[in-house]
């Protein structure tokens, strides 16, 4: 039976669950034939979710862009992007699909839930795009499990996964890293144990030892980061009880290394330069995703605005 995977995100950060689920499905597979999809659902050239000023402006560039995934005929959606994930709830799509769809937003929360559970001297620091703290999802989630709000900081770092986006090995993404890990400390409270630092934004991901480097100027204790990335992509291929597996039980125990379709399409054109940037980052994760990559396809009309 053929599966298709659908992974979105506005701009390139998503492909980092892509390559790695791709690097998974490669390895160990329940399927013969798998289909992998990376759909980019950043709307306009110079502009992203996070430009528009109301969520309902949000909600219905994301709520088109989802009807075009439909069609594509996705046995799951992966919305590898917080911001995107936290505009879900609000489109019309979310109410009415039959498809499966998963946010990264629960991974993350329950990757901080683990941790801070686990240490209850710790504290965690929420980073994402302006939208993503802006809902206050994660922090919202935390505290209905039990997680008291003295323990959790967040920071929305304007601006910065489109500096990443465009340029991850820029200068500029250091200073901008570290102004936000400054801003960030100086609001948390002073924690005993643990920091952990929750990097929410899908971007952030490609940047993790910046994060750490910074963090470890203003923080006495131990930093340890989380990339719901990873949790994302491990936790769809492997984990049988999750809520909205990828991989239903069955009783079948073949495992394949299966032939696997991949196509990556966006809305907005990549310049050469930035696609080379993302080629360096992920082909040792996977190399036949990157030649996706490599070879995208550019469609103007991929979904309305």
């Amino acid at each position: 039976m053929k599966k298709t995977i659908l992974v979105t995100d506005s701009g390139l950060g998503g492909m980092s669950v892509f390559s790695r689920i791709a690097a998974h499905l490669a390895n160990k597979s329940p399927y013969q034939d798998v289909s992998m999809i990376y759909f980019n659902a950043w709307p306009e050239q110079n502009r992203g979710y996070n430009h528009f000023k109301t969520m309902d402006q949000k909600a219905g560039v994301f709520n088109n862009a989802l009807n075009a995934m439909e069609q594509l005929k996705p046995d799951i959606i992966l919305i590898a992007c917080n911001t995107l994930s936290v505009i879900y709830p609000f489109t019309p799509y979310s109410q009415n699909t039959g498809t499966m769809v998963s946010g990264i937003v629960d991974h993350g929360v329950q990757l901080i839930h683990e941790n801070l559970m686990a240490d209850p001297d710790s504290h965690v620091i929420i980073f994402g795009t302006p939208t993503t703290i802006a809902e206050k999802t994660h922090q919202q989630k935390l505290i209905k499990m039990g997680i008291g709000p003295d323990r959790i900081t967040s920071q929305g770092c304007t601006n910065l996964a489109g500096k990443i986006e465009r340029n991850p090995f820029g200068s500029d993404v250091a200073k901008m890293i570290n102004a936000n890990v400054s801003t960030a400390t100086s609001k948390m409270c002073q924690p005993i144990g643990k920091v952990y630092a929750a990097l929410c934004c899908t971007h952030f991901g490609y940047c993790q030892d910046l994060f750490c480097k910074a963090l470890s100027k203003h923080v006495k204790g131990k930093v340890i980061i989380l990339n719901p990335n990873e949790r994302m992509a491990d936790h769809v291929m492997n984990d049988p009880v999750m809520e909205n597996p990828v991989m239903e039980k069955s009783e079948e125990t073949n495992i394949f290394s299966p032939d696997i379709d991949m196509h990556v399409v966006s809305r907005v054109f990549w310049e050469p330069e930035r696609i080379d940037a993302y080629v360096r980052l992920l082909k040792n994760v996977s190399p036949e995703a990157v030649k996706a990559l490599a070879c995208y396809e550019c469609n103007p009309n991929l979904f309305k605005i």
